[in-house]
């Protein structure tokens, strides 16, 4: 057993002193911070101004979904969703194939205008959030359900408004994603 203990560190001792440059070592040893990917060039919403990067702009939700498209892949750390009305939701991440998607995040009886929440394991190019409840949301008398047996309880589903959605990710210091437009100086505009 003492023999398998002192194979792991020294291949992985080998491959450091061996100048082995491989991506995943730097990322170990490259300095790294969190990133907005959502105010991006080439990311869409439902409602633009949840990404504009202004939280004093509001988006409101299409119906009860919101979908967010980012132009690549990205690993994903943290949402944080500032300035709602939202007090139920379920986030999806998007998975490779047609129409797949995956829950990553719950939440329910939210209280605070702002929601952060770190989440692991997450490559995606798409997030998506299912609203289920809003503090606009009004209880009105129920109705017989002959299908249950009893009255259920129904409610009218108030309009759902997010002041800004981030969606961030680690890159490296040095290079962090241009968030502005690249232009060709050969033409003339």
């Amino acid at each position: 057993m003492r023999r398998y203990l002192f194979i792991v560190p020294t291949l992985c001792a080998v491959a450091f002193l061996s100048g082995c440059q491989s991506q995943v070592l730097q990322m170990l040893f490259e300095p790294q911070e969190f990133y907005n990917y959502a105010v991006t060039e080439g990311v869409t919403c439902t409602a633009p101004e949840m990404i504009d990067g202004d939280e004093k702009t509001r988006g409101y939700a299409a119906g009860r979904w919101i979908h967010l498209n980012l132009p690549t892949q990205k690993a994903i750390h943290r949402i944080t969703i500032r300035g709602t009305n939202i007090t139920s939701f379920m986030i999806y991440e998007k998975l490779e194939g047609e129409g797949r998607w995956h829950p990553i995040q719950q939440v329910q009886n939210n209280e605070s205008p702002v929601i952060q929440m770190r989440v692991s394991g997450v490559v995606t190019d798409a997030i998506r959030i299912y609203i289920s409840g809003t503090t606009d949301d009004r209880k009105m008398a129920g109705e017989w359900d002959p299908m249950r047996g009893g009255v259920v309880s129904k409610t009218r589903l108030g309009r759902a408004f997010i002041h800004e959605i981030e969606v961030y990710g680690l890159v490296s210091k040095e290079e962090p994603p241009s968030t502005e437009v690249e232009y060709d100086e050969t033409f003339d505009f």
